[in-house]
């Protein structure tokens, strides 16, 4: 029993699970993403900017009819927002969204990273563009 409690309250292997679990996260991403772009079905690129709190998505379909559309807040042109950008600002840290025809650009709260928040963003991108 007390080796079993050592096992696992050992730092070092905590953290190779944590890493582990990142790695099976982005390996799944990628995967999801190829099978997506490989079927034609559709596709989502990401592009960092010099500004390190925005990080834009180049999708395949059409996110609005409009030249842009800035939501800087959840409660801004409620008639305007859609249910992509509503689950978009559920995503904790999430600052800003503005969408283009073919493209979703995020802006994070500094406090985040964007690998904490890319693949929920991805995520409901590819949920909502591709029902």
């Amino acid at each position: 029993m007390q080796f079993l409690k050592q096992f696992f309250t050992n730092l070092p292997f905590r953290m190779a699970v944590g890493r582990f679990g990142i790695w099976l996260t982005k390996v799944g991403r990628a995967l999801q993403l190829r099978y997506a772009n490989r079927n034609s079905e559709f596709q989502l690129k990401h592009e960092y900017h010099l500004n390190p709190e925005i990080c834009t998505l180049h999708v395949s379909a059409a996110v609005t009819e409009r030249a842009i559309l800035t939501f800087e807040s959840p409660d801004q042109q409620p008639r305007e927002m859609t249910p992509m950008v509503r689950a978009l600002f559920n995503i904790r840290g999430v600052a800003e969204v503005v969408l283009q025809p073919y493209v979703v650009r995020i802006k994070k709260a500094r406090v985040f990273s964007w690998q904490e928040i890319l693949p929920s963003v991805e995520k409901v991108v590819l949920e909502h563009l591709t029902a």
